[in-house]
């Protein structure tokens, strides 16, 4: 009698281990499929009139994205006149995530004037080297109010 229960029980426990281990894989696989965006990014912005799709600036910079869903944007541009911009992104589906940054503004004289945040629609390609965004910056002045807004998209490669 002891037989029968003891292959039931060595059955069961197999079958829970299975279980455990492919539950495990696809949670591994789920977490790295979300993570494909931590690193650094070279990117190229540019910055158009929402209205009417003009290119207003093009710069170069610098993306990073951290695990957990932060970041950092270093743009190539005067650092007199912005602050370090600081980023939240998350996990969509597939190849696709959310990011929105806020960075501080400041004038000629290095007062403070407002801020800016911006958020954009991120897609990766299959491979997690190239990434392409589109979005829409809002500027407010330092009471909060709305200012204006611009519609900056951005290519970007892995630094390597």
């Amino acid at each position: 009698m002891k037989r029968p229960f003891l292959k039931s029980a060595m059955r069961t426990v197999l079958v829970a281990l299975f279980l455990l281990l492919s539950i495990q894989t696809i949670v591994s696989a789920d977490t790295k499929a979300r993570n494909r965006i931590v690193g650094v990014w070279e990117t190229q912005v540019t910055i158009f009139n929402c209205s009417t799709g003009d290119p207003i600036a093009n710069f170069r910079g610098l993306n990073k994205y951290e695990l957990g869903g932060t970041g950092q944007v270093v743009p190539a541009t005067n650092p007199a006149a912005l602050s370090a911009h600081m980023s939240i992104w998350s996990y969509v589906s597939g190849n696709d995530y959310q990011l929105a940054f806020k960075m501080f503004r400041f004038d000629a004289a290095g007062n403070y004037i407002g801020w800016v945040i911006v958020r954009f629609n991120v897609a990766i390609n299959d491979d997690a080297t190239e990434l392409t965004a589109s979005g829409q910056a809002e500027f407010f002045d330092s009471n909060g109010n709305l200012l204006s807004t611009s519609c900056p998209n951005f290519t970007g490669s892995r630094f390597q």
